[in-house]
């Protein structure tokens, strides 16, 4: 079986195992409503979390996306504010900054060749210190946060009927984002970069714009994020998506993503981003102690990412194996 079937279901695994144990704690937690809630809450993370499975694909990473969110959402509040541009242009613009945040990721690592890690830190300060300087103020000069209150943006922030518009865009990036990947040569090129740099280039993949569409990938998805968040918050504030780095690439590791580059797909992301809200709303329905949350996702992080190393370094002792029983049959 491939690992990447292996690692999600194993995935699935955690989070049934996990609904099992919290609904045995309380016999409300798989009410229909409490499960609309939790794919709502893990709606914005799984969102990201699509782009930045196609950044690890690539044997990258991308740190700045909460700081992308940020700056999004500011540039939506001073055109909410100062100007009378439509709606509609004005999520165009939040989608098109989300972009220019993407693809300056991806030319900073692509062409000035610096490491991912390095280069999206230095970014997540960048945006972070463009959202401060452009933030809202009040009259003393303080940051303020801005009310976005149009019935024709909150509206994005609610349901049809019990179902958030969040989730169905969830459920529809993460269609689109499997597609993308399992159908289209840009999906196939993902694979191959992350897998092997120097025999994608000799194989005429073109490497820096494989990765650069990857990094504007999270940043169009960061965008989306920010949109419904604070369509939801019916405001933004310089401190929007503050440490909000941690939960789509957790996602992405939970959901069978190497780190290394190479396996792994959006599917499994899904269930990560799943798997993720259902803990953080099983600690608070229960009334426990929230940092229970961060120790249990760390750990979980730590096993997964061991496994994985131990099924690669497993899979290459098997392939030794075979070759050398092929030399001697030969």
């Amino acid at each position: 079986m491939k690992q990447t079937r292996i690692r999600r279901l194993i995935s699935l695994g955690m989070l049934c195992a996990l609904a099992a144990l919290f609904s045995c704690m309380s016999r409300y937690y798989l009410n229909p409503d409490n499960l609309l809630e939790i794919v709502r809450d893990a709606s914005v993370a799984g969102i990201i979390g699509v782009g930045v499975t196609y950044v690890i694909l690539t044997s990258g990473i991308d740190l700045s996306t909460g700081s992308c969110m940020a700056l999004v959402g500011m540039t939506m509040a001073n055109i909410y504010r100062y100007t009378l541009l439509p709606i509609w242009m004005m999520l165009l613009i939040g989608i098109l900054v989300g972009l220019a945040a993407g693809l300056f990721n991806g030319l900073v690592v692509a062409k000035l060749h610096l490491p991912e890690f390095i280069a999206t830190l230095a970014t997540m300060g960048i945006f972070r210190a463009l959202t401060y300087a452009i933030a809202i103020r009040d009259a003393g000069g303080v940051i303020t946060s801005q009310a976005m209150t149009y019935s024709s943006f909150v509206k994005w922030g609610g349901a049809v009927g019990k179902v958030h518009y969040v989730s169905i865009a969830f459920i529809v990036i993460v269609i689109l984002g499997q597609l993308v990947l399992k159908k289209t040569r840009f999906g196939t090129n993902l694979y191959a970069v992350g897998a092997n740099k120097k025999a994608a280039e000799l194989s005429g993949i073109n490497i820096v714009r494989t990765r650069i569409m990857a990094y504007m990938t999270v940043g169009f998805c960061a965008a989306v994020g920010a949109i419904f968040t604070t369509a939801r918050l019916q405001s933004t504030t310089a401190l929007l998506g503050n440490g909000f780095e941690f939960d789509p690439i957790a996602a992405a590791v939970v959901g069978g993503v190497s780190l290394s580059g190479g396996y792994g797909d959006v599917v499994g992301t899904f269930i990560g981003a799943l798997f993720m809200s259902a803990l953080d709303n099983g600690v608070l329905k229960l009334q426990m102690n929230t940092a229970y949350q961060y120790v249990i996702k760390g750990i979980i992080i730590i096993l997964v990412v061991m496994f994985d190393a131990w099924y690669n370094t497993w899979m290459e002792k098997l392939a030794q194996e075979r070759g050398r029983k092929e030399a001697v049959k030969a």
